[in-house]
């Protein structure tokens, strides 16, 4: 095992003794199976809408966290059952960290976004596996954990028929670009903007196929300003990456409260179009074509918005 992988262990059971950590299990040729202690959100229910992430980088621990908030407003409603995340501190993990964001990271800084995904899942009782997911294993853990939709963001394995047959409810993919008019589909989005020059995107939702990027598109943010006040595009990619990411959480959040409205009507099927743009306010559109003021990465935990958590509060789902 690396050692950065030895240091994420210490950690881990450092701030809670009682989970148990599975080295390489199984079938996959990297990772773990996290399981949370005992002691851990006890006040959990696993009641209603069953829920798997599939979620890496500090992108997707914004949807992590996005999710959990809607699970500790309603917990009779929606159960994180479990979470599927990269391993970016093992040099055996095929996760194309040569073509992904995680290239931009050093050590010091994966092994800080790593701790800090695995300790919000374990700490509410959500186990985590960083395996290989096209192994025995992680089909029998997903049966296990049996989903009733995948939420999908920044992740590095290619996701295969099996476990995206497996949600009644639908796998759905969040990715920072404009899809709809075919740009930034891959790994590198935002350098994406940098080779066409671009002053603007979108962030897109989508049903997530076998074909990178190409599953049917549920829907799209306003127009996102990728430029800064000088009317440039910034050099450094994770500058675009802070703005592009605005609005996604509030995208998340309604989202998933029609998932959970779908499956409490006992009405199977998944979310094929949703106008997200008719949920933002002005002031949100207007906020999202304000050009970008800062010139370093904001490289803090991404926070939920004022306006994600005054929906999230006010979901009104029960049916």
């Amino acid at each position: 095992m690396d050692q950065l992988e030895i240091d994420l262990d210490k950690m881990l059971q450092n701030k809670n003794n009682e989970r148990r950590i599975i080295d390489k299990p199984g079938d996959s040729n990297w990772g773990q199976l996290i399981v949370p202690g005992k002691n851990e959100n006890r006040k959990k229910t696993k009641k209603g809408l069953k829920v798997m992430l599939m979620a890496s980088y500090r992108t997707g621990y914004l949807l992590i966290k996005t999710i959990i908030e809607i699970e500790k407003k309603y917990p009779d409603h929606i159960n994180i059952v479990g979470l599927i995340t990269d391993d970016p501190l093992s040099k055996d993990a095929r996760i194309s960290m040569k073509r992904r964001i995680w290239r931009l990271m050093d050590d010091k800084k994966k092994l800080h976004i790593e701790d800090a995904i695995l300790e919000m899942a374990l700490s509410f009782g959500i186990p985590c596996f960083t395996g290989a997911v096209k192994t025995n294993y992680a089909r029998k853990l997903i049966h296990y954990w049996n989903p009733d939709t995948i939420q999908v963001f920044v992740f590095g394995q290619i996701i295969d028929e099996p476990i995206i047959a497996a949600p009644k409810y639908g796998i759905y993919n969040y990715h920072p670009a404009d899809l709809a008019h075919h740009h930034g589909a891959g790994p590198q989005p935002y350098q994406d903007l940098i080779n066409r020059n671009a002053s603007s995107s979108k962030f897109t939702i989508h049903q997530l196929s076998i074909d990178l990027d190409s599953g049917p598109i549920v829907g799209q943010s306003p127009p996102i300003n990728v430029l800064n006040k000088d009317g440039n595009l910034p050099n450094n990619l994770l500058i675009i990456e802070d703005k592009m990411l605005m609005p996604m959480d509030y995208m998340a959040a309604i989202l998933m409260r029609k998932i959970i409205a779908t499956y409490e009507k006992k009405t199977i099927k998944h979310i094929d179009k949703i106008d997200f743009c008719s949920y933002f306010s002005e002031n949100q559109k207007a906020s999202l074509l304000m050009p970008i003021q800062y010139s370093k990465p904001i490289m803090k935990r991404p926070e939920i918005s004022i306006s994600t958590q005054k929906l999230i509060n006010n979901m009104k789902i029960n049916i």
